[in-house]
């Protein structure tokens, strides 16, 4: 049977570890969320439907800010016969913020290294065991990498990192410059992507933060106008690019979240959510190719 809101799939999911979740879009563009939980061998299922497919808000207008490069996110929602793959687009403002954009290109294209003995570590890079992090509902999704053991691990086919694996420790060094680096521009529309003001590796809430989970929250990228980030002082440096990366992010926002608390008003996507690769390229580029 269909119910009227997707809440209730949430609160079943919630109610006990041993529902999954699935969403995906059917034939009508409609957003399905299904809740199966097996007992006793017998499969019960709900399907909670939206009406029609989250709505993307407008690309974002660039305000005379200049991209300069493209960096294509391949998101993976759910997994197994489940999985849909789409691509998320972010242009960079490279020339009003060249620190921080450097570091979200390290992210996404070689890796972050700040070990100088990578024969006990590997680099950190959001298309190894990147994930999307945190939902808070059609506010904002966060992306990074919980963890590095877990990603060197996948990466190497092992069912664990080896005990003298060494996370790469938060990059130090570039802190003083990202948090004199101003932002961009205010985030006061969906489809805008934020840093720590600190730059990568410090959006980490947990004091002290562990090495191998420093790069759990790498960046955001807003659903909504935030005044919340801009009294963080956190850092605006690109935004989605395409009207099919809006409706991505629409979508995205509205997954389920499971949250640590009740009164909290976000938390960790209830519908795995993983960045299966990503690529940069610079604008220059693109331009020649064409």
């Amino acid at each position: 049977p269909l119910a009227p809101l997707r809440q209730s799939a949430e609160k079943k999911g919630i109610a006990s570890r041993h529902w999954t979740l699935t969403e995906r879009l059917d034939g009508t563009g409609a957003q399905r969320i299904g809740a199966t939980r097996r007992t006793r061998g017998a499969v019960r299922m709900v399907y909670v439907l939206n009406d029609s497919p989250p709505a993307g808000q407008p690309v974002p207008d660039k305000q005379g800010l200049q991209i300069t490069d493209v960096v294509s996110l391949e998101i993976q929602i759910g997994t197994g016969s489940n999985a849909d793959t789409q691509i998320l687009k972010i242009g960079l403002y490279g020339e009003s913020t060249p620190t921080l954009v450097g570091e979200m290109k390290e992210l996404c294209a070689n890796g972050i290294v700040t070990s100088s003995d990578l024969l006990l570590g590997a680099p950190v890079r959001l298309g190894v065991g990147g994930q999307m992090t945190y939902i808070r509902p059609e506010q904002r999704v966060d992306f990074g990498v919980p963890s590095q053991r877990i990603a060197y691990a996948k990466a190497m086919r092992q069912t664990k990192a080896p005990e003298e694996f060494v996370p790469q420790k938060r990059p130090d060094g570039k802190f003083d410059a990202c948090k004199n680096e101003k932002t961009s521009r205010p985030h006061n529309v969906a489809g805008l992507l934020s840093v720590p003001k600190g730059g990568i590796g410090f959006g980490s809430s947990s004091i002290p933060v562990k090495d191998d989970d420093a790069y759990s929250s790498c960046f955001q990228i807003t659903a909504s106008s935030s005044s919340d980030a801009d009294k963080e002082e956190r850092k605006v440096i690109g935004q989605l690019i395409d009207s099919k990366s809006m409706e991505l992010l629409a979508r995205l926002s509205s997954i389920p979240t499971r949250k640590a608390l009740p009164m909290q008003s976000g938390g960790s996507p209830l519908i795995k959510t993983v960045v299966n690769d990503c690529v940069v390229e610079s604008v220059s580029d693109l331009l020649e190719s064409k």
